[in-house]
C-alpha cells in the first residue's frame, strides 16, 4: 500500500507539530480516561463481559497513550531518552489492544454476565501490560525489533504491525454486519464509523516518512475521530440509557398509578400526609387539598387514621413493608360498611423525617364475594347433588354428593357434557322439550332416568337453572337432583298393593274399573265396541276342598300366565278376587255384529286353554269356567251396570250347564244364532241352486233397452228372500264371495248367448268382489268364463266400485288391460262415493261411469247433488266415456239427465230386477 499512493506530502516544521501532536495525543488521553470511568460506573451496575473488558482496555490504552505522548522527541525525558522508537512502541500496543477489544466487543459471547471478581482480574492485567510495557521498552529497548529510523523512516516491521490492526478491524467490521439483527448493547452505526475511520487512521500511518509530515497528522486526527466514535458507540449510549430507561420507568410509573385502584398517600413518621393518588373514577375520591398537611388523625375517621399509623410503625421496625392491615369505614350515610386494605413501605431516600408509601385499597367487593362463596360453599356441600356446566353443556364442576349419587369423581366429569350419565330411555323429543322450555322459561323441573358408573340406571329428580348476564347471555348451567330411586319404589309397592293382585300380579278391581271408564271414553269418541268378559272357574271350591288352597293358588298363577299368552297386547286381564277374573277386551270394531263374532272367538279360545291340564305338584287337574260378555261403545252405561250385565251373563251361562260362553244381550244372542244358521245355509245355497240372477234394464235417452245389470238373489226355504244386503257382506267375510261371482259370472255369460240367439245383443253388466279382483288367476277365471259360453266378449261389462282400487293398482291396471284387450268393457260404479280420482280414470281402461242414485235420488231439488251429477256427466264426455245414471224413479229426473246429455239410465221407472224369460 505504501507503494501505491504518493507520499510526496510537505512537512510541518516540527516545533508546530509537536505541539499540534501534543494536543490531539491529549484530546484522545482525555477520551480513553472518561471511557474508562463511565463505562466502569455502568459496568459496577452491570457487570457484562463487554463492560468489563472494554473498562479495563481504556484504562490501559489510556496510560500507554499517556506514555506515547510523553515519550515522543521534544518532550521531557520519560524515564529516560525520549526517541521516536519508543514513542511508536506504546503506540502500538495500544492500537492492538483497541482493535482486539473492539473485535470482542461485538461478539455475542459479550454480553454474558460475569462479577468483580473477573473484573478485577482483567484490571489487574491491565495494569500488568501497562507496567510490562514500560518495564521493556525502558529498560530493554533493544530487544524489539525496529519500528522508525532516522535516515529511511517506518520499517517493515511496524507496517506489518499496522497492518494487523487492519486486519483485526475489517474483521470487527465483518462482525458488526454478521449480527446486525441481534439486539445490541451499543450503538452499532457509530461502532461501525469508529471500527473505518480507525481503518483509515492506520493506514496513514503505515504511509508517512518523517514524524513530523501529513500523513502523521491525518493519522492522528482520524484516531481522534475513531474514539469520538467509540465514545457514542459505547460511553453516550451507557449514559443515555438510562435517562431514557428513567423517562420509560416514569411513564410506566404513571400508567400502572393510572391503572391501580389503590389509594396512594405519601406520609411521614408524624402522620402528617405530603402527597395523595387516586383515580377520578375511584370509589372513593380523596381531594388532595383537604388532606396535604394535615395529620391523618385530624381529617380522617379514627378507625382508618389508628390503622394507617399502626402500619407506618410495623414498617418502620422492620425498615421495609408492613403486614396488611383491614379497617371499615361505617357511618348513618353508608348503608353498609366500606371495607379498606392497607399496606406500609417505607420510602427510601426520605429526608430527616421518615417518610411512607401507603397503599390503600377498596376491598368491599372482595369481601361481600368471600362471604357469598362461603355461603355457596355450604350450600354446595348438601345432600342434593349439584352439577354446573358452560354455556356449551361442559361440565366444569361437580359436588360430592354428585359423587356419592352417580359414582363419578369430579376428575372424571369435568370437561365433559351430562350425557356421560345418559341412561338411553329417554328420547330426541324429550331433550328438545326440556330444552325449549328451559330457553323459554330459564328452568325446568322433571324426572329423569340416569345411569350411575357401575351401569346402575336410577330415576332423579332434577331442577335446571341458566344463569344470564346483564346482556341476557348465558353464563352457565345448574342442575341439582335427588335420586329418587328408594322413593319410586315405594310408590311402585303401593300402586302394586293397591292396584294389583299380590297372588297374580294381574289388576285388581279398583284398577279394572279406572281402565273400564277410559275405555269407554275411548269408545265414546271413535263407535269401536269393546267387550267386559266375566270368567268364573266351575266347581274351584272342589278343588280347595280336596287338594288344599295352596293347589288352588298355583292354578290360579298357572291360568293367570296361560291367558295373558292368549289375550292380545292391548287387553286388560285382571283379578278381582276369588276365583274369578276378569278380561276387558277391545274388539276395534265399530260393527256390532263384527263384535259380537270377535268377542265369541277370544272367549272360545279362553275357554280352550282353561279346559287344557294343569299340573299342580305332580297333579293333574281339568277345570273349566262359565263366562258372561257384555258389549259396549260408549259411556252410556255406568261401570255397575256394565258389569253387572257380564256378572249377569256369567250366571245365565252357569244355569245352562256350564262350560259356556254366554252373552248379556238377548237379541244379540238371537243375532248371532241367525248369523251362525245363515252362514251355514249360504255354504249349502250353491249345492241347493238356491241363488237366481235378476236382471235390470238399461235404457237410452229414447227409452230402448240397451242392456242390463246382473244382480243376484237368494231364495232360501225357511228365510224366504235374503237380500243382497245382507248375505253379500256375510259372503265376503266368509270368501264365499268368490264362487257366488263365478256363478254370477257364468250365468250372465249364458245369457248373453240366449239373447244373441235371439237376435238381441245386448250388454249385461256383472259386479266384481274386491276379492275375486284381487285373485291371481282373475284375468285367466274370465277369459275362460267367456271362451267357454261364445259371447262376443264387448257385450260383457265388469263393473267396479272405486274403493276396490285403493291396493295394488298397478297391478289392477294390468289384469283390466288384459280383459281391455279381449274386448271387455268394464264401468266404475257409484262414482263420486269414494276418492273419485281422475287418475283412475287416466290409468285404468273405463267405459262407462255410473252415477250413484245418492246423488240421482234428491238432485232435481238439491242444488249441490245437481252440481255434482252435472260435473260427473261434462266430465265424462271430456273423457269420451259414457254416463249411467242409477235410481231413476220418476219421469222428471229421466228428462233433467236427458237435458245434462246422460247416455243411459237405469232404475224403477225403467223396471225392477227380475229374471229374463
Amino acid at each position: 500500500m505504501p507503494y501505491l499512493l504518493d507520499r510526496a506530502l510537505p512537512q510541518i516544521a516540527y516545533n508546530v507539530f509537536l505541539p499540534l501532536h501534543t494536543i490531539l495525543e491529549v484530546i484522545a488521553v482525555v477520551l480513553a480516561g472518561m471511557t474508562f470511568a463511565v463505562i466502569r460506573e455502568q459496568a459496577l451496575a452491570k457487570m457484562t463481559l463487554r463492560g468489563a473488558v472494554v473498562a479495563c482496555a481504556f484504562f490501559a490504552v489510556f496510560w500507554l497513550d499517556l506514555a506515547h505522548l510523553l515519550s515522543f522527541p521534544g518532550m521531557p525525558a520519560y524515564f529516560n531518552e525520549n526517541s521516536t522508537e519508543k514513542a511508536i512502541n506504546f503506540w502500538l500496543v495500544a492500537r492492538l489492544l483497541v482493535a482486539t477489544t473492539l473485535c470482542f466487543v461485538v461478539l455475542p459471547v459479550a454480553d454474558k454476565s460475569t462479577g468483580l471478581k473477573q473484573y478485577y482480574l482483567m484490571l489487574i492485567t491491565a495494569i500488568v501490560l501497562v507496567v510490562s510495557c514500560h518495564y521493556w521498552f525502558i529498560k530493554y529497548p533493544q530487544t524489539i525489533p525496529h519500528t522508525y529510523l532516522e535516515d529511511s523512516g517506518l520499517t517493515h516491521f511496524k507496517i506489518i504491525v499496522e497492518y494487523g490492526v487492519i486486519i483485526i478491524s475489517a474483521l470487527t467490521v465483518f462482525l458488526i454486519v454478521r449480527y446486525r439483527h441481534l439486539r445490541r448493547a451499543f450503538h452499532a452505526p457509530a461502532l461501525l464509523a469508529a471500527v473505518l475511520t480507525t481503518i483509515f487512521s492506520e493506514l496513514c500511518f503505515t504511509l508517512y516518512n518523517q514524524v513530523n509530515d501529513f500523513y502523521n497528522v491525518i493519522g492522528h486526527l482520524l484516531k481522534l475521530i475513531s474514539f469520538l466514535f467509540l465514545y457514542r458507540a459505547l460511553v453516550y449510549e451507557t449514559l443515555a440509557a438510562p435517562y431514557a430507561q428513567l423517562l420509560r420507568s416514569k411513564a410506566e410509573l404513571a400508567a400502572t398509578l393510572s391503572a391501580t385502584p389503590d389509594i396512594l398517600l405519601d406520609i411521614d413518621q408524624n402522620g402528617i400526609l405530603h402527597r395523595i393518588h387516586s383515580r377520578p373514577d375511584s370509589n372513593v375520591n380523596i381531594a388532595s387539598k383537604q388532606f396535604i398537611g394535615h395529620q391523618a388523625k385530624t381529617v380522617l375517621p379514627p378507625d382508618i387514621a389508628n390503622t394507617l399509623l399502626k402500619a407506618i410503625e410495623q414498617a418502620a421496625h422492620r425498615k421495609g413493608c408492613s403486614d396488611t392491615y383491614q379497617c371499615a369505614l361505617n357511618g348513618d350515610s353508608i348503608d353498609t360498611p366500606v371495607w379498606f386494605q392497607v399496606i406500609a413501605a417505607i420510602k427510601p431516600n426520605s429526608a430527616e423525617v421518615q417518610r411512607f408509601i401507603l397503599s390503600v385499597r377498596d376491598i368491599s367487593a372482595q369481601k361481600n364475594l368471600l362471604a357469598s362463596e362461603q355461603l355457596n360453599a355450604l350450600a354446595f356441600h348438601t345432600r342434593e347433588a349439584i352439577m354446573i356446566t358452560d354455556p356449551e353443556q361442559r361440565i366444569i364442576r361437580v359436588n360430592p354428593a354428585f359423587t356419592d349419587i352417580t359414582g363419578y369423581s369430579e376428575a372424571e366429569v369435568v370437561g365433559k357434557t351430562p350425557s356421560v350419565l345418559s341412561s338411553g330411555l329417554h328420547d330426541k323429543l324429550f331433550y328438545q322439550r326440556l330444552w325449549k322450555a328451559l330457553h323459554e322459561f330459564d328452568v325446568w323441573s322433571g324426572e329423569i332416568y340416569n345411569r350411575r358408573k357401575n351401569g346402575e340406571v336410577f330415576p332423579e329428580h332434577v331442577i335446571i337453572n341458566a344463569l344470564k348476564d346483564d346482556n341476557q347471555q348465558v353464563t352457565h348451567y345448574i342442575a341439582s337432583f335427588n335420586d329418587i330411586s328408594k322413593s319410586k319404589a315405594d310408590q311402585q309397592r303401593i300402586h302394586r298393593l293397591a292396584f294389583y293382585d299380590p297372588l297374580t300380579h294381574l289388576p285388581n278391581r279398583r284398577l279394572l274399573l279406572d281402565d273400564i271408564v277410559n275405555t269407554q271414553s275411548e269408545n265414546q269418541r271413535s263407535g269401536q265396541f269393546s267387550a267386559l268378559f266375566f270368567i268364573d272357574l266351575d266347581h274351584f271350591k272342589s278343588l280347595n276342598d280336596s287338594l288344599g288352597h295352596s293347589f288352588g293358588d298355583e292354578l290360579l298363577r298357572q291360568l293367570a300366565d296361560r291367558l295373558q299368552l292368549t289375550i292380545r297386547t292391548n287387553d286388560i286381564l285382571a283379578r278381582p278376587g276369588g276365583d274369578e277374573f276378569i278380561l276387558l277386551a277391545k274388539l276395534q270394531t265399530t260393527d256390532s255384529t263384527a263384535a259380537a263374532l270377535s268377542a265369541q272367538e277370544l272367549g272360545n279360545k279362553i275357554l280352550d286353554e282353561i279346559r287344557k291340564p294343569f299340573m299342580l305338584k305332580d297333579h293333574q287337574y281339568s277345570i273349566t269356567a262359565s263366562i258372561g260378555v257384555a258389549l259396549f261403545n260408549n259411556n252410556t252405561n255406568a261401570v255397575d251396570e256394565l258389569m253387572s250385565s257380564a256378572d249377569l251373563a256369567m250366571y245365565h251361562a252357569k244355569e245352562n250347564g256350564r262350560n259356556q260362553l254366554f252373552f248379556f244381550e238377548p237379541q244379540m244372542q238371537q243375532t248371532l244364532k241367525r248369523r251362525q244358521q245363515m252362514e251355514l245355509a249360504l255354504k249349502q245355497a250353491l249345492v241347493k241352486q238356491e241363488f237366481q240372477v235378476f236382471y235390470q234394464p238399461k235404457v237410452n235417452t229414447f227409452g230402448t233397452i240397451i242392456g242390463y245389470e246382473a244382480l243376484i238373489r237368494w231364495q232360501h226355504p225357511e228365510f224366504g228372500l235374503v237380500s243382497p244386503d245382507s248375505f253379500i257382506p256375510l259372503a265376503e267375510s266368509t270368501g264365499l264371495i268368490i264362487d257366488i261371482d263365478s256363478w254370477v259370472l257364468e250365468n250372465a255369460c249364458q245369457q248373453i248367448n240366449k239373447l244373441s240367439s235371439q237376435g238381441q245383443a245386448l250388454s249385461i253388466a256383472v259386479n266384481v268382489s274386491q276379492r275375486q279382483l284381487a285373485r291371481k288367476d282373475f284375468v285367466e277365471l274370465v277369459s275362460n268364463i267367456v271362451v267357454a259360453s261364445g259371447i262376443d266378449p264387448t257385450l260383457l261389462e265388469l263393473e267396479i266400485t272405486e274403493s276396490m282400487l285403493n291396493d295394488d293398482l298397478e297391478n289392477t291396471r294390468k289384469k283390466l288391460d288384459a280383459l281391455s284387450q279381449l274386448g271387455i268393457l268394464f264401468s266404475l260404479d257409484d262414482f263420486g262415493t269414494g276418492y273419485s280420482s281422475l287418475y283412475y280414470l287416466q290409468k285404468l281402461p273405463m267405459n262407462v261411469l255410473k252415477i250413484d242414485q245418492s246423488f240421482v235420488r234428491a238432485f232435481l231439488t238439491q242444488e249441490t247433488d245437481y252440481a255434482i251429477v252435472k260435473t260427473i256427466i261434462a266430465m265424462a264426455k271430456a273423457l269420451s266415456l259414457k254416463v249411467v245414471a242409477e235410481g231413476v224413479e220418476q219421469q222428471e229426473q229421466y228428462e233433467a239427465l236427458i237435458a245434462l246429455e246422460c247416455d243411459f239410465f237405469q232404475g224403477y221407472l225403467f223396471g225392477k230386477p227380475a229374471p229374463l224369460v
